[in-house]
């Protein structure tokens, strides 16, 4: 079996609506293996008739999360998995697909890594230095953002790790047919102020091995993604960006803009006056889902790097999660201890509430920067770009699938939020009408009861896919009144 890699020194922009030669070899590899899970089915059919069957996991932070990696397991029960060839992500879904492609065949031990997971996220302490010192570092570039606040403190604090590896990493486990083809979706913040959720020109995406704008067809290869580039050319290479800033930007719309800001200040404001409570916001500021994943916060000195260990309890760590000598540390301490410097600690609160005034997320170097081989005068006059959340568009990455280069025949969309289960079908249905794409007609008269939802419901039509769509909250999972059950799991 060929595997695909790119030669260290590549950093070309890629002007095309065709698939990336990565993605092509993941899926022509992937095929043989859904053909023999077809096969197994009684469902036999030509290595090229194979159809091209796509999971979606919309957002909902930890909820989301979790809720995947059990649709997954629930898929591998019933000898389903293997017949999916691409696993899309929103928001905290994209939580749950990082963790799982660090493996490269992670469809084949699902059950031991939910249990890593578990242990992880329920015995993990947030360590202050550590993310001191990933923030110190990231307000040295010129394009630090909220995100990185974001993505060092609270999804950290959220998912007990950081993770410093990089997603072109996952080229591997995306190639080698094992595991379906990741997509990670983003939204350009620029773009959506201004044409919303139903222009292709609002959606980005990510691959293991290419950052894509969808609207335009163009892409640059992972490891070079936020280098700086000028009409087309590499001018400045940057490290790729790491897999907790990613999570950070992918994962940023957790609450709304009054929560998360309350949320930042109350970190931010904690890292300054050394005070416990500042660190740990409290429940009645926080977004749902952020307080019951966000722990005390530990402030052990670096002995290694979380990213392996999965169980234990900090060294030398206090059952509060703070070691007793170092608790409770003014700003002045963490600099006499190394942490950072006076000008370094400064650097950071002026960007941070820079950011703050600004509310600007996801700031990265814009690689189509007057890129004279794309036709778009708004897009490549922007030295830098804003990427964020899904989520705000559309919470389910339908349009990312819909690329018909993708070829895809059937879509099982998981809906994991409590409210609204139909309301990123209907944004679908709208975006696809407006932008002449195929897909099913959605009838109004099977989504009568959005408070007490089927456990699923198809919708098929001529030439479009057909979409099977799966709320979580359900009359099936949760009989009676299903918000109250979701109320009842919450508190």
């Amino acid at each position: 079996m060929k595997i695909f890699h790119k030669h260290k020194g590549e950093g070309k922009i890629r002007i095309s609506h065709e698939l990336s030669e990565g993605e092509k070899l993941g899926t022509s590899n992937r095929k043989v293996r859904v053909k023999k899970c077809l096969d197994s089915l009684g469902i036999p059919c030509n290595l090229d008739d194979v159809p091209n069957i796509a999971i979606l996991g919309a957002g909902g932070g930890l909820r989301a999360m979790i809720a995947l990696h059990g649709t997954l397991q629930e898929l591998q029960k019933h000898g389903l998995l293997d017949t999916i060839m691409y696993l899309c992500g929103v928001s905290g879904s994209t939580w749950c697909m990082s963790y799982l492609y660090k493996n490269g065949d992670w469809t084949e031990k699902l059950q031991a890594l939910e249990e890593s997971m578990c242990a992880r996220l329920s015995k993990y302490t947030w360590s202050v230095p550590k993310a001191t010192k990933l923030l110190l570092e990231a307000a040295k570039d010129e394009n630090y953002s909220l995100t990185e606040f974001w993505a060092y403190t609270v999804v950290y604090g959220m998912l007990h790790e950081l993770d410093k590896g990089h997603l072109s990493e996952q080229q591997s486990a995306s190639e080698n047919g094992n595991n379906p083809y990741p997509i990670y979706a983003a939204v350009d913040e620029r773009s959506f102020s201004k044409v919303t959720e139903y222009s292709p020109a609002t959606w980005f995406e990510f691959t293991p091995h290419e950052a894509s704008f969808l609207g335009y067809g163009a892409s640059v290869p992972m490891e070079y993604f936020g280098s700086e580039y000028k009409n087309g050319e590499l001018k400045k290479q940057k490290e790729e960006k790491n897999m907790s800033y990613l999570q950070g930007l992918w994962g940023s719309a957790i609450g709304s803009k009054t929560e998360n800001e309350k949320v930042i200040k109350d970190i931010f404001f904690g890292f300054f006056k050394g005070e416990k409570e500042s660190y740990s916001p409290s429940k009645e500021s926080c977004p749902e889902g952020i307080v019951k994943g966000f722990p005390i916060p530990s402030t052990e000195p670096e002995a290694g790097d979380m990213e392996g260990s999965l169980h234990g309890e900090p060294a030398g760590a206090s059952p509060g999660g703070f070691s007793p000598d170092t608790k409770n540390k003014p700003i002045t301490e963490n600099i006499k201890d190394g942490v950072g410097s006076v000008v370094d600690f400064a650097r950071m609160w002026q960007k941070t509430t820079h950011g703050l005034l600004t509310w600007k997320w996801g700031t990265n170097n814009n690689f189509l920067y007057k890129c004279s081989a794309l036709d778009s005068a708004e897009l490549v006059k922007d030295k830098v770009i804003s990427l964020v959340d899904a989520g705000i568009a559309i919470n389910c990455a339908f349009p990312l699938v819909l690329r018909p280069e993708r070829k895809v025949k059937l879509i099982l969309s998981f809906d994991y939020g409590p409210f609204e289960p139909f309301k990123a079908l209907k944004q679908t249905a709208k975006y696809c009408k407006e932008n002449c794409i195929p897909f099913p007609e959605i009838d109004e008269k099977l989504l009568l009861e959005p408070d007490n939802p089927s456990d699923c419901y198809i919708f098929r039509g001529e030439g479009a896919p057909t979409v099977m769509h799966f709320p979580l909250f359900n009359r099936v999972n949760c009989p009676g009144n299903f918000r109250f059950a979701y109320f009842l799991k919450c508190y």
